[in-house]
């Protein structure tokens, strides 16, 4: 019996699925701040055109697909650095300042304002991608 989809295709349709998702979420948790703060467009549109090009991949799933879905998993690391970075900047000010002015940290602040992890669910699809390309690479 011939094998119709292999992991690899199913799991690039499965991170397809994560991107809908997560792009989901994000608008709820960005939705207040949306019309002040344009950047918080970023990963829900990211989240959704990279949903779309993952279901263009596993419809295709060629050689060509297989570099566009590297250089997809490549942008959704980067997106999500970018967002640990703007979640998370105004936190370096107070570990600084533990470090260098040895001032107690207030966990109540640190717990309180923006999710600590939440970004790295892009950083954390896209490795998983880029191990899937790199030990199960697909062929024409």
């Amino acid at each position: 019996m011939k094998k119709i989809w292999g992991l690899n295709r199913i799991i690039v349709l499965f991170i397809s699925i994560g991107y809908f998702v997560l792009s989901f979420e994000v608008y709820l948790q960005h939705y207040d701040q949306l019309q002040d703060k344009q950047i918080m467009w970023t990963p829900i549109l990211f989240g959704l055109i990279g949903g779309l090009i993952e279901i263009f991949i596993v419809i295709c799933f060629n050689k060509a697909s297989y570099y566009l879905f590297f250089v997809l998993m490549s942008c959704s690391v980067c997106v999500g650095l970018l967002g640990l970075y703007l979640h998370n900047k105004w936190r370096l000010k107070i570990v600084k300042e533990y470090f260098v002015s040895n001032k107690s940290i207030n966990f109540e602040i640190l717990t309180t304002y923006t999710p600590l992890l939440a970004p790295s669910s892009f950083i954390a699809i896209g490795v998983l991608g880029i191990l899937v390309a790199c030990y199960f690479p697909w062929s024409d």
